[in-house]
């Protein structure tokens, strides 16, 4: 994890799996690195926080700039990945957005629902690699 790094993570989702992303939210922000990995790498006994637009953006006056200036803080993007998230106009945004701060190599995708191997779960910017050409995302179901 970059120490200029405001966020852990950054949770991008579509609305429909509002409680998926903050269950994942709390559970990033309560695990507990375990204690040869945080000697070794010399991390923090916790993840920082974990960016969620519902949770982190209550009062901003401009939500476009206050995602903006998250993307731009987050060390990793976690896309929560269903066929939800794959119609969704922002979530598509934040990837390509978080691609352009950099980030192309610090992406990871969540399947919880639909069939992968067919992509009706995956967004298209995350199937797009940096040059534009079709890329497999690394994704955990």
């Amino acid at each position: 994890m970059a120490s200029s790094s405001e966020y852990s993570a950054f949770i991008s989702y579509s609305h429909a799996d509002r409680a998926l992303a903050k269950w994942l939210q709390s559970a990033l922000e309560r695990y507990r690195l375990p204690k040869a990995v945080r000697n070794e790498h010399r991390l923090p006994g916790k993840l920082r926080p974990v960016f969620l637009d519902e949770s982190d953006l209550g009062a901003a006056p401009n939500l476009g700039k206050g995602i903006e200036d998250a993307l731009e803080a987050a060390e990793t993007l976690i896309v929560i990945c269903s066929p939800a998230a794959a119609q969704s106009r922002w979530v598509n945004e934040e990837i390509r957005q978080f691609r352009q701060a950099g980030g192309n190599d610090r992406m990871l995708a969540l399947v919880v629902d639909g069939d992968p191997h067919d992509d009706e779960c995956f967004p298209a910017a995350l199937l797009e690699g940096p040059d534009g050409t079709r890329r497999e995302p690394l994704a955990a179901d």
